[in-house]
């Protein structure tokens, strides 16, 4: 067996010349003549050129399917840290959760009893479910995937937490109170 025949059997014996039919032709016709060679060679590097063309900030058609930033060996961009929706978020989340254990206890103690009582705890509540749409907004109707349906779901949920501390701002003061409306409501 020649020398020449030897290489061209181990470059087409290599897995990754295997695997590409082009690299194989090319390395068969290396030792066939070098003129077909550097025309395969040539041939062979335009074909690739030709598929590992960058598409930067491609867009997807549908918004609501997964969009394309870069390439795929590009890393993930995450947001910037910020404390107000990190551990200190976290921190305040829980601990507005057992502070409401004791205060609706206190509450079924003594109903109608204490103004700030009843201030306390439906602020509390209110807070604590506002927190918990807004995770849910966040989380179904992020605005990166939804431009116009997050916003505006999240701008209804805060427009709904307003609209909520009014109406239980007048009948704290006008009207029984909410401990009072809840033993009420309980012993009907």
């Amino acid at each position: 067996m020649s020398l020449a025949a030897t290489s061209a059997f181990r470059a087409l014996a290599r897995p990754t010349m295997l695997r590409s039919p082009a690299a194989a032709a090319a390395a068969a016709a290396a030792a066939a003549s070098p003129a077909l060679a550097a025309r395969t060679a040539f041939h062979t590097t335009a074909l690739a050129h030709m598929r590992s063309t960058h598409r930067k900030n491609a867009v997807a058609g549908n918004p609501t399917k997964s969009y394309i930033d870069g390439t795929v060996n590009e890393p993930t961009t995450f947001p910037p840290p910020s404390p107000s929706h990190g551990s200190y978020h976290w921190t305040l989340e829980r601990s507005l959760s057992i502070a409401l254990v004791p205060l609706i206890a206190a509450g079924a103690a003594k109903h109608g009893a204490s103004g700030i009582l009843d201030g306390a705890i439906a602020l509390s509540l209110v807070v604590h479910s506002h927190i918990g749409f807004d995770v849910i907004v966040q989380d179904y109707l992020h605005p990166r995937k939804y431009p116009v349906a997050g916003p505006i779901a999240a701008w209804t949920l805060r427009a709904a937490t307003v609209g909520t501390l009014v109406g239980i701002y007048e009948f704290q003061t006008n009207d029984v109170g909410f401990t009072e409306l809840i033993a009420k409501v309980w012993t009907a």
